[in-house]
């Protein structure tokens, strides 16, 4: 079955999936494959990236001095023009031949979820022919049963009223956001009943996809989830426990993550202050954007 990944949408590597020796050395500028994990539990871990392309949302953030930051991948997502179309056995045989000592694939875009079929597809093979562990990174729109087997670390990045594209901030891009869009970001961003879905099936019950579990339910071993939210103003924190942690259970202020706002180094600097200290104040985690400290907005790192 064929996925839709970006160009060079898995990263960083040196080898095909036959095993040949690629010219290009990866675009961290390291000659062997792999980068680190930048955000959230996981930050600092040796991964492998397969980014899909496309995305449901079109986020478009303002920060506190009146800038406008969009989506830091929007190759991906507001303006993919680029795309792979890759069967998913190839996808595994060029990630097997770029392991090494990784255990690590994180499978982003985007928004992967859009591509149902493939990705559980992928997933799927990924896990029983690789058997590494798997972070699903997803803004937790759509909700695809299946990927429950074999998702480790779900990584839901719920949207903010922040993240709302509009005309005013159309007026400071230079690929101006379409404006169903602008109609439909706001409606769909939010979707609690999602979110709880895929932190249930990191909780024990009796239920096989994640229904409602009853009160003996506990965390599991193999499984786990973060509530990663982008931060963009001080607003922020108020939506976030009364748009979604009041509506969500099992949710511990350790799996709840603020990532400041920021495509590029200056950006971040001026939301991370206001980010950290938001973290300590309500004793949520924050998460850095180590792949921008590392290497930049680089694509492919």
């Amino acid at each position: 079955m064929e996925i839709k990944l970006v160009k060079n949408g898995i990263f960083p590597v040196t080898r095909t999936g036959e095993g040949r020796l690629l010219e290009r050395i990866p675009d961290t500028g390291y000659a062997i494959p792999g980068t680190l994990q930048g955000e959230g539990k996981l930050v600092g871990i040796p991964v492998l990236f397969i980014r899909t392309s496309g995305c449901n949302l079109r986020c478009t953030w303002t920060t506190s001095t009146g800038k406008v930051s969009i989506c830091d991948t929007p190759y991906a997502s507001h303006h993919p023009v680029e795309t792979d179309i890759m069967d998913t056995a190839e996808v595994v045989a060029v990630v097997r031949a770029n392991l090494g000592q990784i255990r690590h694939v994180i499978i982003s875009g985007g928004e992967p979820t859009i591509q149902p079929q493939p990705l559980v597809e992928l997933a799927g093979h990924l896990k029983k022919e690789l058997n590494v562990h798997i972070t699903l990174e997803t803004n937790g729109v759509l909700f695809i049963p299946e990927l429950t087997t074999y998702i480790d670390l779900f990584s839901l990045s719920p949207k903010l009223k922040s993240s709302d594209p509009d005309a005013k901030k159309n007026r400071l891009l230079d690929h101006p956001v379409e404006q169903n869009y602008i109609r439909d970001h706001p409606k769909f961003r939010r979707n609690p009943d999602t979110l709880q879905k895929y932190i249930n099936a990191c909780i024990h019950t009796g239920s096989y996809y994640g229904d409602k579990p009853g009160s003996a339910s506990r965390r599991k071993t193999n499984k786990d989830f973060q509530l990663k939210f982008v931060i963009a103003r001080e607003s922020d924190i108020d939506e976030i426990r009364q748009d979604f942690l009041d509506h969500l259970s099992f949710v511990e202020p350790e799996d709840v993550v603020l990532m400041p706002v920021g495509g590029t180094p200056e950006l971040l600097r001026e939301s991370m202050g206001m980010t950290a200290r938001l973290a300590i104040q309500h004793g949520f985690r924050y998460t850095p954007r180590l792949q921008i400290d590392l290497f930049g907005d680089t694509a492919g790192t």
